[in-house]
């Protein structure tokens, strides 16, 4: 089984996966189960006693931890991890049940395939440090979209569904934050339109992505795009849960 849920954002917000805190089916999830976090994990952030702390428990949960990428991400230690090729996808193996889905790559779980694009914009500038609570590695670079390309290539630009953290131009709820782009360096690109010119390319299913701290449905021309935070959603319920979200809209 898939569960796919948003932000974790370390000690802060992982109650929601924690099998004993509200999470029941966590109870009984075996090896062959994959719970999707869509970005901020938060789970690595200093090398210290905290990562240590949840990376231990997690590493102790049955089943696997797989999450994309995020804005709130310590990319220097999480790009420390070995690369591995997994699922017919490169990760950052970070112990042996949790993986960071890179950029660009196409993974195959339990039957279904998923293009993954991470990263996302920090609105909050004035309250963080570069290279200590922000990172330039938020926004991709043309190298990590000529990889996203030559996979999408491979499967003829055909997924069943697309994971991100940020979210695609088009979408309504990318205007909450104004993107500037002049904190990046000339080599990292707007995130957002990147993603729009994936979207545009893309034969896919469904779209998730956290970010916005939020559970939302919108279609964009005639296809869902859900965003997630506090709801951890069983993939195999997809079209339930798409009907339980009361302010879903259609946007064409």
């Amino acid at each position: 089984m898939i569960y796919i849920t948003g932000d974790t954002h370390g000690a802060f917000d992982i109650h929601k996966i924690n099998p004993d805190d509200g999470f029941v089916p966590g109870k009984t999830l075996t090896e062959n189960d994959y719970v999707i976090i869509c970005g901020d994990f938060g789970c690595i952030w200093d090398g210290g006693s905290s990562d240590a702390f949840w990376l231990k428990w997690l590493a102790s949960l049955r089943w696997n931890v797989v999450f994309v990428d995020g804005n709130h991400e310590n990319f220097d230690v999480i790009n420390s991890y070995p690369v591995v090729e997994w699922h017919g996808g490169k990760a950052h193996r970070i112990r042996h049940n949790i993986y960071h889905l890179m950029r660009g790559e196409v993974f195959n779980f339990d039957g279904s395939s998923f293009f993954v694009f991470g990263g996302g914009y920090t609105h909050d500038f004035e309250n963080r440090t570069e290279k200590k609570s922000w990172w330039q590695d938020e926004m991709p670079t043309l190298e990590e979209v000529e990889n996203a390309k030559k996979n999408l290539e491979k499967v003829n630009y055909k997924v069943d569904y697309v994971l991100s953290h940020d979210i695609f131009t088009s979408h309504p709820i990318s205007k909450k934050y104004d993107v500037d782009m002049t904190h990046y360096q000339e080599n990292r690109l707007n995130i957002q339109e990147v993603l729009e010119s994936f979207r545009t390319q893309l034969s896919y299913s469904c779209w998730f992505h956290g970010h916005y701290h939020t559970d939302q449905c919108n279609y964009i021309d005639n296809k869902p795009c859900i965003t997630l935070f506090d709801k951890v959603l069983l993939l195999d319920d997809l079209n339930h849960e798409i009907d339980t979200y009361k302010n879903a809209v259609v946007n064409e």
